[in-house]
This record gives structure tokens, sequence and C-alpha cells, in this order.
């Protein structure tokens, strides 16, 4: 068979491949560069996760739901419909045992009782001491904060429209900053303190209601049983 001219090796080279059915051989689309170590490379896997476990990566699909109730809203749901089987004032179980109790997982509930503490809705006193709050009782850490502002109030030391020092409040009587709403619900209660946006910002301030400043909360709540 002749040797192709020069011409003809140029107008191979220039001319696209042919189409049809046949398919180029390995040597024609192997890529450039080292070809031993792309043969032996195998394909990167970009997921590590099914590097590791061989199963494919999670999508929207596949991702597993977790188990009824385990959801943080949901375990916090169940430990309040447990708490409020206990009367007010009736001591609760430790919490391992309450985690028991609902087959929940224990840090799940330790955190719902935490949450329900900060509504003021349980006392939590050490690792032992618990019980449930009635709407009218003041949580034992906010006694103090509670009767400094009633005295504070009585006395005009705070006038009406007066925005409350909270920050020095809850340093002087020991109510940690996240507990402030809870320490002044009994205020807002009775009407002596409301929550509102002012000259000082957004807060708690003094209203006109002078008249049971003085009063403690437990005093009148004796009072209201003695006229009924």
């Amino acid at each position: 068979m002749p040797e192709p001219s020069q011409a003809e090796v140029v107008l191979d080279r220039l001319l696209p491949p042919p189409r049809g059915p046949h398919r180029p051989s390995h040597q024609q689309i192997r890529p450039a560069g080292n070809t031993h170590a792309n043969r032996s490379a195998p394909l990167p896997d970009a997921d590590p996760a099914r590097r590791s476990t061989g199963r494919p990566p999670a999508t929207p699909d596949n991702v597993p739901e977790p188990a009824a109730g385990f959801t943080a809203g949901g375990v916090q749901a169940r430990v309040r419909a447990a708490v409020s089987a206990y009367a007010y004032g009736e001591a609760l179980p430790p919490t391992r045992e309450l985690a028991r109790e609902l087959g929940a997982p224990y840090e799940h509930v330790r955190a719902a009782l935490g949450a329900l503490e900060a509504a003021g809705e349980v006392a939590i006193r050490g690792r032992v001491h618990r019980y449930r709050l009635s709407p009218q009782q003041l949580h034992p850490q906010d006694a103090g904060f509670d009767r400094a502002v009633r005295k504070a109030i009585a006395s005009r030391q705070y006038a009406p429209g007066t925005a409350l020092p909270v920050g020095l409040l809850s340093r002087r009587h020991g109510v940690p900053p996240l507990r402030i709403a809870r320490a002044c619900r009994r205020l807002i209660a009775d009407r002596l303190v409301t929550r509102r946006t002012g000259h000082a910002g957004p807060g708690y301030y003094v209203t006109n209601s002078l008249s049971i400043a003085a009063q403690p909360a437990a005093t009148r709540k004796e009072e209201g049983k003695n006229r009924v």
C-alpha cells in the first residue's frame, strides 16, 4: 500500500471525523498527560460520607425524620404536660427519672425544665429541690427584685414613667438578665410596671398605679381570700 502524500496527511488532519456508527478507539479518546496515572487512579468521590459508608449521600427525599416527640418543642410540650399533673408547690421528680418516664433524652428534658423555669412555671433550687409554681407565685430567686421595685415605687424613688434600671437590679438581687421578664411578671400583672418602648428605648417602665405598690404579693393574696 503506497504511503500517503503530504497533502493527504494535511487534509486528514483538517477534515472532521466521519459520522456514523464508527466509535473511536480508546487510543483516540485517551486524555492527554500521564496516561498510566489516568488509567490506574480511581475517580474521586466528592462525598466523604459515601466513601466511608458506601451509602449514597443524604438528600431531602431520604433524610430520616426525627422520632415523634423528640424535637425540642415536642419534648418541652411533653414535659409541661407531665409537670401539670403535679399540684402547685408539689415536689417534682429528678430529671433523670422524668426522662425515663417520658422515654426522652436526658439532655432534652433538662433543657425543657430550664425553659419552664425561665417562664416561671417551675422552681429548681439545687439538684433535688424542684417544684411547680402557681401563676401568682414568685420564683424564689425573684423575691428580692420584686420587693425592691415595689418599695422604690411606693417611696416615689421610681416615679411614673421611669425606666427600671434592670441591669442594676439584676446584679443587686441575683437575677440573671435572661430572667428579668420572669422577675417582672407579677409587677406587670399588678399594673405597676409595663413593658414598652419609651424615652430610654425598649424596657420596663413604671406606670401610674401606686395604690398597691407597698404591699407584697403574698399579703394581697391573703387579703383577697379574706374578702371572699
